[in-house]
């Protein structure tokens, strides 16, 4: 018996290993748990084998060697040449020269409408706002202090960055991109960077003003824009504007999840559109339903092209089941029919719904009829981009003005006005009620 002992290699009571196998690429070892992975029972740890089943309770790790660490920083080398990093940089400057050139412009025309106030702005603070930054505003007087956070999130104002950063991208990165990867690390590069540069004039950017001769009275007023939200905004709008530019129609093959993601920017776009049409053919025949919005006191005012496009982002959050704000009264599907609406702009809500619905679920069909043989759960991804893509939407059309600023006596501004729909609401919501059109669709699509 002891003679045969010489010719096992395994122990027949725990499994030891007797012979010393080397191998300099691999090496095994004992898992730190004692129960087995596969049927749950719990083993000594003596024990290399599960004394119910057999599995291994032992792993294989893959040795890494010297020359595999020099091959890796290789590697790194090598990625951070793909990234085009000096590309990327001049890119995102020239992106912030073209919006200070806007601004400037801006300036000027606002120095003639805006008096002492567009003399006390600087296009820095320009860029900001057309970045869709958060301000914060802090007033001291001998009457008392007060401050106002303010948020102006009108999409029409994002006009001019996409602009700037696309004819940056055209100019540096139009003959750079030769695919899918390409796009991915320019997107992500060019938004990081342009963020941090966001960021830094953000801190940059403050002003305070000082007025020693409004009647009698010493006032000083300070306002900033949060870095933050500027880092945050700035990633945002360069990496999906790059992102729409670079990524053509011949990359779909090389990545499904880039080519999802298009199809999730595709479908909100549409539907916003088709949205903003139904709103200007409304509109053209009759305002009347802007009076119960309370906007129709500033269609003289402000340009009905800004109202409509607000409007239509409120509409297309309210068709994905999001409770929306306007004029600080909130409207949902539970309270629509409830509410002190009138009929006809009740069904342009309910025709709102009926449109998000039609739209998502033939994307749906879309999605099984192209990849009906994918491995990818194209349902789920698809309602991750969209959700996320409703929580921009959010993002950048709220509306909100709250605080209060004492600046005389006989003005005091108090109160908050917001217009729009949370960002978390909508990411949830929006994915929820996606999921399930998508799904609908996917399923009911059938193949010829």
């Amino acid at each position: 018996m002891k003679e045969n002992l010489k010719n096992e290699n395994y122990c027949g009571k725990s499994g030891s290993q007797f012979t010393k196998l080397e191998n300099n690429n691999f090496t095994m070892k004992r898992v730190t748990s004692n129960i087995c992975n596969h049927c749950e029972i719990e083993n000594s740890s003596q024990n290399n084998y599960c004394k119910s089943c057999g599995n291994s309770l032992s792993e294989i790790k893959k040795n890494i060697r010297d020359n595999e660490t020099k091959e890796d920083k290789y590697q790194i080398k090598s990625a951070l040449r793909e990234f085009k990093l000096g590309k990327i940089a001049v890119t995102s400057l020239s992106s912030i020269v073209i919006l200070f050139i806007m601004a400037f412009i801006f300036k000027m025309v606002a120095n003639s409408f805006l008096g002492d106030l567009g003399i006390l702005l600087n296009p820095f603070n320009i860029i900001m706002g057309l970045n869709s930054g958060y301000v914060d505003i802090n007033s001291t007087s001998l009457l008392g202090s007060g401050n106002m956070n303010t948020h102006l999130g009108m999409l029409l104002l994002l006009i001019g960055p996409i602009i700037a950063i696309g004819i940056s991208n055209i100019i540096f990165m139009k003959n750079k991109i030769k695919s899918a990867k390409d796009v991915l690390l320019n997107s992500f590069g060019i938004g990081i960077i342009y963020g941090i540069m966001l960021f830094i004039l953000s801190i940059l950017s403050s002003i305070r003003m000082n007025f020693n001769d409004m009647i009698q009275y010493q006032m000083a007023i300070e306002a900033s824009y949060r870095p933050l939200s500027m880092l945050i905004n700035g990633f945002i709008i360069a990496f999906l504007v790059t992102y729409l530019i670079g990524f053509k129609r011949k990359y779909h093959d090389e990545n499904i999840y880039l080519t999802i993601l298009k199809k999730a920017i595709n479908t909100i776009g549409i539907g916003y559109i088709v949205v903003l049409l139904i709103l200007t053919a409304i509109t053209l025949s009759d305002r009347s339903y802007l009076y119960e919005f309370g906007m129709y006191g500033y269609v003289d005012e402000i340009s009905i092209g800004v109202i409509l496009s607000q409007l239509s982002a409120y509409m297309w959050g309210f068709a994905n089941f999001i409770p929306i704000t306007i004029s600080n009264g909130t409207i949902s599907m539970f309270n629509l029919l409830s509410s002190d609406l009138f009929l006809n702009t009740k069904l342009i809500f309910i025709i709102m719904i009926a449109l998000s619905s039609l739209i998502i679920l033939v994307n749906g069909c879309n999605l099984k009829r192209k990849y009906k043989d994918s491995n990818v759960n194209v349902v789920l991804v698809f309602s991750l981009f969209y959700a996320l893509l409703m929580g921009v939407l959010a993002l950048f059309s709220s509306i909100i003005i709250g605080g209060n600023i004492s600046l005389l006596d006989i003005n005091n501004y108090q109160g908050s006005v917001i217009l729009g729909f949370p960002v978390i609401s909508a990411v949830i919501r929006s994915f929820i009620y996606s999921f399930i059109l998508t799904l609908v669709g996917y399923k009911l699509y059938v193949f010829e």
